[in-house]
Formats: structure tokens, C-alpha cells, sequence
């Protein structure tokens, strides 16, 4: 018989269908003994959407990844669908995952490989660039349009739509302005033209000695009400980045360690494939990375949730340990605060339909992608890492937005798992996309950048695509174009509930 369902864990009571099984066929899989097993199914079990092993009682626990991801709201037959509709997310006792701090610090870390490089843009500070891109940064709203068509007229050139900078709390100032910053001073960014309007928040003057202080990078910056209307601004402007461009295409690539890449993970659009293979073969990536003296970042935190304890379990040190757990908890009761539950808002709908049905269970595949490297450091959103290794960033639980802190935060590409497909990209920084969902390579084959499938259908390993995903990834270091990047895409988000500052 031919395996259409896949066991996570021995410990499991459910196993995730890979195909459409209807109602009286088998669902057949592999047990960890490698034994074929088989069960009539009780109901149609669409794709990706789990089936009972056994009866599961009502309030009884749910298992997959050899975790808790629920509990039943009735009594589920063995063989019958296992979703949302009856199983609940289960809150966690937040402060017994604590330890008792011990006061020392994370170790160094230690490389185990070497002898990977690429080709790279040297900088006066920090990381080198795998790009070179002179960037058009609107200090607010009123500038974004100006930004667009100034990066129009320029080879070179990108720009970013930003949508505030006016009439806004202070915390959400400061949060916008270290977003800001933070692109400016991106590896990957040669130089900055700064477009404001004259009357915002923070004036192109101060923005621009904010990105002076931290980077020897030219920038120049205009305001429109200076410079007497839209078109002037833009002649100068134009004029100001002709010229940097011009500058940057003199720069010579350079062949750097590969211990110098900042690697971005992200995910979005999940679905059962995601948790099941393409987020493990991330984690194989990482973890070669992390190998070879290179940095990993998995951000998004409210995708911890129901997961937090086998993250913390990664932490280098009990403090880093309690960092994670404090994470969830505080983003918990920052939601709780607001009056929302994140276990109602999670998973979207989208994620439902996919086969993921509490946040736990979305979680546990989520953090997957991270691989299993110890943990050196947590940080915060949009917030430059000072350590290589793997780490962590609390950032909003919003995809677009997670992937504007990564970048805001210095790393120069991003790999971003997706289950149902997303086309999201960004200016900055290439934006890899990676689904195991075959329907979806090839439905969005416009916009997906690998095909992570041949695990699901058992033709590779998550090992192997990993090490296949590390020499893309070399690829893009080294110029390939991902899809959204050809196609120019440019999206961002700024978390505006600000828990940070």
C-alpha cells in the first residue's frame, strides 16, 4: 500500500494526511519501526488535515511532534478528521517554565566547518553587502510617492513606500525611526537619498544625522516644502542618486567567509506541509550556517506559543532560557491587555484550512524552521544582533512585518517558508520563497523559488533539500535574482503596538 499520511512522532495519536483521502479508504503511513500501518478513515480527510490514531475522549490530549497541540471538545473516533472545529488550545503555566538564573553568560560561540565564501560589497562597518542598492527612504508618508518615482528614474535605485511619520505617539515615532535606520544602515544599501516633507515628526535633517551617527555611508536628504514643490524635490533628488549610483557601480565585489552572512528566516501562509518538511529543511540550513560560523535569525514570536518550552530548551545560557519564556508571556498579556486572545486570532483561517489547528500545534511546526542549534541571543524588534550563531527576535506576529525588523536589523537574505503561497518581497533585501506544498509550487510557480515537495512524497530528505537550500542561498549571495526581487516587489510593515520602547 502506498504511504499517504505521515506520523510525526511515536508518541503522536494523529497522523497529517498528504493527499485527499475520502471516506472508507486507508490511511496508510509508517510507523517509527518502519512498519506500514493502516486505518479505514470515518470521514473524508482532506489534504493536509489530521486523522485520529485511536479514540481520543473528550478533554483528552491531542499529540503530534510528540507534543501537546490540544484537547479534544468531544469524543473523536479513531479514524475520524481532527481540526479545529474540535480540538482546543491549551494556555500554558508561563512562570514554571522559568529557571533559576545561574548569572552566566551564553559561551562563545564555536565554528565546526569552513571553507564556504561568496562574492560580496565591503563595508566601512559591519557585514558585507550581497547587493548594492542605492535606497530612496521617504522620512514619512507625504515623501513615499517622490521616493517611487526618484527610484524609477535610477538604475540602481530602490525605495521603500513608508505610510506614517505624522500625528503619532511617541513610542511609535521611535519605533518607526529605528526601522528607518535600521534599512539605511542594511549591508546590502550603498548609499541613501532621504525625501521628507518639511513638517513630519522627525525632519530629514535629523533622520539623516540619526543614519550619519551609525554608518560612514554617503547620504544626502531633501524636503519638499524646502525645495519648493514635488518636481524641484525630485530633480534633486534624482540628480543626488545618478550620482551615488554611479559611485556604487565602481565597487568590485569582494570574496568573503561565509561566516559573514546574516540569514532572515521567516514564515507565512503556513499550512501542514510547512511544520512537516519545508520548515525542517530550513532548520537543516540553519543549522549548516551556524556550522560554517554564519548567523540565523527566526523571528516572529507569538509563532513560539505553545512551543516555547522546546525553544528555550535551545538557550545557551538560563538567562537567554527565561528571555524566550518572558517573550511569550509578555506578548500573551500584551495581547490580553488590548483585549484579544492570541489563541482566538491563531491560526488564521488560512492556516485552518490548511490543517493547522491551534496555535500550538501551528507553533510546534513553526519553530521547526530555527533548526536545533543552541540559542546566543534574543533580541528585539528591528534590533542588530552582537553575536554570530543561531538567535532569536521578538517581533510582531505578522509576516511582512517580521521580515521589516529582520532587514531593519542588518541581515542580508531572507528564506521564507509558505504553505498555501505568498508573493511577499522586499527592496533591501532578496526574499527566497520555499513551499513542500506541490499544489502550490506549482499553482504560484511564479513566485515560489523551490520546491521543498520531494520530502512529503518521501524522495529526500529534510537533510538533503537543507543542504541543497544552503547552495541557493550561496547563489543569491552571489546575485541570482529571486522572483520577488525580479519582479521589484518592495513590501513593509511597521509594528506599531510598541512594547519595547
Amino acid at each position: 500500500m502506498q504511504v499517504n499520511a505521515l506520523l510525526m512522532d511515536e508518541k503522536d495519536n494523529v497522523v497529517t494526511c498528504v493527499t485527499d483521502v475520502p471516506r472508507g479508504n486507508d490511511v496508510v503511513y509508517q510507523n517509527e519501526n518502519g512498519e506500514i500501518i493502516s486505518l479505514k478513515a470515518q470521514e473524508d480527510i482532506p489534504s493536509c488535515h489530521k486523522v485520529a490514531l485511536e479514540n481520543i475522549e473528550k478533554g483528552g490530549d491531542v499529540l503530534k511532534y510528540g507534543e501537546l497541540i490540544g484537547r479534544a471538545d468531544r469524543e473523536i473516533k479513531k479514524g475520524s478528521l481532527v481540526n479545529h472545529e474540535n480540538i482546543h488550545s491549551v494556555p500554558r503555566d508561563y512562570e514554571n517554565e522559568l529557571v533559576e538564573e545561574d548569572g552566566k553568560d551564553a559561551p562563545e560561540f564555536v565554528r565546526t566547518k569552513e571553507g564556504l565564501k561568496f562574492w560580496g560589497y565591503r563595508r566601512a562597518e559591519g557585514r558585507p553587502g550581497i547587493r548594492n542598492h542605492v535606497l530612496i527612504l521617504p522620512g514619512c508618508a507625504c515623501g513615499s510617492e517622490s521616493a517611487r518615482i526618484v527610484a524609477s528614474q535610477v538604475r540602481g535605485a530602490v525605495n521603500i513606500i513608508f505610510n506614517t511619520g505624522c500625528s503619532d505617539v511617541a513610542a511609535n515615532t521611535a519605533m518607526s525611526q529605528k526601522v528607518l535606520t535600521g534599512f539605511a544602515c542594511n549591508p546590502n544599501v550603498y548609499g541613501v537619498v532621504i525625501i521628507g516633507l518639511g513638517c513630519e515628526t522627525v525632519g530629514h535633517r535629523q533622520l539623516r544625522e540619526k543614519i550619519q551617527k551609525m554608518t560612514t555611508k554617503p547620504v544626502v536628504s531633501f524636503g519638499i516644502q524646502e525645495e519648493g514643490g514635488t518636481l524641484k524635490t525630485i530633480e534633486k533628488a534624482v540628480r543626488a542618486a545618478r550620482e551615488m549610483a554611479a559611485e556604487a557601480g565602481e565597487q568590485q565585489k569582494e570574496l568573503f567567509d561565509i561566516s559573514e552572512l546574516f540569514l532572515g528566516i521567516e514564515c507565512g501562509g503556513s499550512d501542514a506541509t510547512s511544520g512537516i518538511a519545508s520548515n525542517p529543511a530550513v532548520g537543516e540550513l540553519s543549522d549548516l550556517l551556524v556550522d560554517y560560523g554564519a548567523t540565523s535569525m527566526m523571528s516572529e514570536s507569538i509563532e513560539w506559543i505553545g512551543a516555547e518550552h522546546v525553544v528555550a530548551k535551545r538557550a545557551a545560557s538560563r538567562k537567554i532560557h527565561n528571555q524566550i519564556i518572558e517573550v511569550c508571556r509578555d506578548y500573551e498579556e500584551h495581547l490580553k491587555g488590548a483585549g484579544q486572545d492570541c489563541r482566538a486570532g491563531q491560526p488564521t483561517p488560512g492556516n485552518k484550512a490548511g490543517g493547522l489547528s491551534t496555535l500550538d500545534e501551528k507553533s510546534l511546526g513553526c519553530i521547526r524552521k530555527g533548526g536545533k542549534r543552541p540559542i546566543v541571543e534574543v533580541l528585539e524588534q528591528a534590533e542588530r544582533p552582537t553575536r554570530h550563531g543561531a538567535i532569536v527576535m521578538d517581533t510582531a506576529g505578522y509576516d511582512i512585518s517580521s521580515v521589516t525588523s529582520m532587514v531593519a536589523g542588518g541581515c542580508q537574505v531572507i528564506i521564507f517558508t509558505t504553505g498555501r503561497g505568498t508573493p511577499t518581497g522586499n527592496a533591501i533585501v532578496p526574499v527566497m520563497k520555499v513551499t513542500a506544498n506541490e499544489y502550490t509550487y506549482k499553482h504560484m510557480e511564479d513566485n515560489m523559488d523551490y520546491d521543498l515537495s520531494p520530502i512529503v512524497r518521501g524522495e529526500k530528505t529534510s537533510k538533503e533539500m537543507g543542504k541543497e537550500l544552503l547552495d541557493e542561498i550561496i547563489a543569491i549571495s552571489n546575485g541570482k535574482l529571486t522572483k520577488a526581487e525580479a519582479y521589484g516587489f518592495s513590501d513593509i510593515a511597521i509594528d506599531h503596538v510598541c512594547r519595547f520602547v
